[in-house]
């Protein structure tokens, strides 16, 4: 894990702005992160909390590895989702983790474009 500075809630949202078509939902408390208003990630602010849409086999991976990070979350027949104590996470893991719940979410064009920009 990285020994940088904690990652806190406001930071998450920050980093969300470098994915395309990102539309933010606030609330008094709370951020809901979208590709075009379908949810990928959900930030709790007063908790530092953020909860993020994974593969059922990667959020597995992420209990088994850091449970004191992450918890499950709630899930659907397509994805688990898995909560983050933000102030604990790697940054790099948690961006890693925020990208693939926007490709997970986003159209197959918008994934090609921004590939395409990134150089991957």
């Amino acid at each position: 894990m990285s020994t940088s500075s904690a990652l806190s809630s406001s930071q998450l949202v920050e980093m969300s702005a470098a994915l395309p078509d990102v539309v933010l939902k606030e609330g008094m408390d709370w951020t809901n992160i979208t590709f075009k208003g379908r949810g990928f990630a959900w930030v709790n602010h007063p908790e530092n909390r953020a909860m993020i849409k994974t593969h059922y086999e990667e959020r597995e991976a992420l209990l088994a590895t850091a449970a004191g990070v992450y918890e499950a979350g709630w899930a659907t027949n397509s994805s688990a989702w898995v909560r983050v104590r933000l102030e604990l996470a790697d940054p790099e893991e948690v961006f890693e983790l925020l990208e693939e719940a926007w490709r997970m979410t986003a159209t197959k064009r918008a994934i090609k474009a921004y590939d395409e920009a990134s150089g991957a």
